[in-house]
């Protein structure tokens, strides 16, 4: 006896697709046919016309990817495009390199395009920039991520800027800014006449230099000017270096060169150790002047016919020099307890008049001698900043309310992170304007206490550094 078993099989069949094209309407067909192949590199082909429908239509082809079409037809509505709505939201063309979006970006600008959205890096490291048609249909530009692309080797990172070395490929930019009259006669240099020029001095100069730099933005990558520290031609002590710098006259007024110098600065003080960094201007430059005194440099003169510009012209030098962190003398401790008292009558409100005068005498007379003391004094020699510490915890910081925003609390916190090796700091809870500045230069909570050291009912914060805490465990 035989039995017979039927097995149905289901057969799955994978069809490969391909993306063939995307169709867009338009009541400009003309006009953005050349669009698309003027600007984007774009092929068309005869145009396609259907008299008894009203309807014509061009294709445009990119390479192998999809073609776009583009459609016309009499009785098509004309609806606005918004960029958050449901369906097709927008077009977007891959560009070799970032310097390509830049450039087409500006070209688009410069014929009156609408820019949409200004050149970014994207979150998953894409760089983009969006531009509208003439139909105002959004054309993202795009360069994604490349294993092959220079990467990132920067020195300093602040909260707009990537300070790194120079690169070949900077020339173009490099270029671009320093043809501009403005920015040489400031520097004391010829504005280049030719990107050739630019090439030569960008080798010969800026490239492979110790401690010479390109500012660059972060969002961008543009170059948008230099920074750097050299050994000072007319101070012999080795310890003493002179800060140089430009930016591109598009970027002034921004406070971007005032966050670049303040990163060198502690990069020279923590890093170099350096004894005292120096700088010069020419007295007609305000804005360098304005830069250097908002970092607390202090003027010590003017070195009468110092130099001989490529023009002809003599020029003076405003001198002008910044000392490192220093200890105080008992003799100072008036003056510091008077930055205590300005300080914390700014940022301290939850506390009374009548603790503020309780705190008073005990600052003054114990716990100044009780910490390792260190003072920023500034351009007229006042102590504008302090900073105490003890055997293993920052004790106190604090900086005089009219001189806050010149980057004193950071140098004196980064000395003690870098040069004494410090990883923890107590600040009080109400105090928001110090937390957040402790949060932003990367502690973080690890404990908190109801009352202060003498009982009184102002909790307490302890922070740390977390590769310090890491270390802990």
């Amino acid at each position: 006896m035989a039995t017979t078993i039927k097995i149905k099989t289901k057969i799955k069949i994978k069809i490969s697709m391909k993306l063939h094209h995307i169709a867009i309407w338009t009541f400009r067909l003309e006009e953005l046919k050349d669009f698309y192949v003027r600007f984007l590199g774009g092929t068309s082909n005869e145009k396609y016309i259907n008299p008894k429908k009203g309807f014509e239509s061009y294709f445009i082809s990119f390479g192998e990817g999809p073609s776009l079409e583009l459609m016309s037809r009499t009785d098509v509505q004309n609806t606005p495009i918004e960029e958050n709505r449901l369906g097709l939201t927008h077009l977007a063309f891959t560009f070799p390199n970032r310097e390509e979006v830049l450039r087409f970006t500006e070209q688009m600008r410069s014929e009156g395009y609408t820019i949409a959205g200004e050149p970014r890096t994207s979150g998953d490291g894409y760089f983009e920039s969006v531009v509208l048609d003439l139909d105002g249909n959004r054309i993202e530009c795009v360069c994604p991520p490349q294993a092959d692309e220079p990467q990132d080797d920067c020195s300093f990172e602040t909260e707009r800027l990537l300070i790194r070395p120079f690169r070949e490929n900077d020339a173009e930019t490099f270029f671009a800014c320093c043809q501009n009259p403005n920015l040489g006669n400031n520097a004391g240099w010829a504005p280049h006449k030719s990107i050739e020029e630019s090439r030569e001095i960008l080798q010969n100069v800026f490239i492979g230099q110790e401690d010479i730099w390109a500012i660059t933005l972060k969002d961008t990558r543009q170059l948008i000017g230099s920074i750097g520290i050299v050994p000072d031609p007319k101070r012999e002590n080795p310890q003493v270096r002179m800060l140089g710098y430009w930016l591109d006259e598009a970027h002034w007024g921004k406070g971007y060169m005032t966050e670049a110098v303040q990163a060198v600065l502690n990069y020279g003080f923590n890093e170099l150790q350096l004894s005292l960094i120096t700088a010069n201007c020419y007295p007609h430059n305000k804005r360098s002047q304005q830069v250097l005194e908002r970092n607390g440099f202090i003027c010590e003169g003017v070195l009468h016919q110092a130099e001989l510009t490529y023009n002809g012209n003599i020029y003076d030098h405003l001198c002008y020099y910044l000392p490192n962190i220093c200890r105080p003398a008992s003799e100072d401790y008036d003056e510091i307890l008077q930055v205590w008292e300005d300080s914390v009558r700014h940022t301290h409100h939850f506390l009374t008049e009548e603790h503020i005068q309780f705190y008073k005498p005990l600052v003054r007379n114990h716990y100044l001698s009780a910490v390792e003391l260190y003072i920023i004094r500034n351009t007229n020699g006042k102590i504008v900043a302090f900073m105490g510490l003890s055997d293993e915890l920052i004790e106190m910081l604090f900086v005089s309310p009219g001189e806050q925003g010149k980057g004193y609390g950071r140098r004196l916190l980064e000395y003690a992170i870098r040069r004494k090796q410090m990883n923890k700091v107590d600040v009080n809870e109400q105090n928001d304007k110090a937390l957040g500045f402790y949060l932003r230069m990367g502690f973080r909570i690890i404990g908190r206490d109801e009352t202060d050291g003498m009982g009184k009912p102002y909790p307490i914060l302890h922070l740390q550094l977390p590769e310090a805490e890491n270390g802990n465990k």
